[in-house]
């Protein structure tokens, strides 16, 4: 085979692969070693993506005593799961005892963020679409 054809063949290839490497499911394998984070670990994979209106401190866990170093930056961002915990405030009108899972943008990974911060958070109710922890 000469150079060309090789290189041909080498692209058609590639062109047939990657459709089905892109349309790979997204999930993780539900038996993740121990030491990986929720997010990488069975349902939780799944990343669900939300706009975030404002900058917003991330915390270990759904209380506002256990805040983090880490912030989410506003804009678009995935998140894994909700759940309830401590009432929280925006600082303005929103007030919220809804938290979602995500990683935040300062490195922090399985970090919590009070719902008050997601544009679609509607006071003291679970974001619609969005799975429970």
């Amino acid at each position: 085979m000469t150079r060309a054809g090789t290189l041909r063949a080498a692209a058609t290839a590639v062109a047939l692969a990657l459709p089905l490497t892109l349309a790979a499911p997204a999930t993780a394998a539900t038996t993740a070693p121990p030491g990986e984070t929720a997010a990488e670990r069975g349902a939780l994979s799944v990343r669900h993506y939300y706009t975030t209106w404002r900058d917003a401190r991330s915390y270990w866990s759904q209380d506002t005593r256990y805040a983090t170093s880490g912030w989410l930056w506003a804009g678009r961002h995935y998140f894994f799961c909700q759940t309830e915990g401590t009432a929280h405030s925006d600082g303005e009108d929103a007030f919220s005892t809804w938290w979602v899972l995500t990683d935040d943008d300062t490195g922090n990974r399985d970090v919590f963020v009070s719902a008050t911060a997601l544009r679609v958070a509607e006071p003291w109710r679970p974001i619609e679409g969005l799975p429970y922890c």
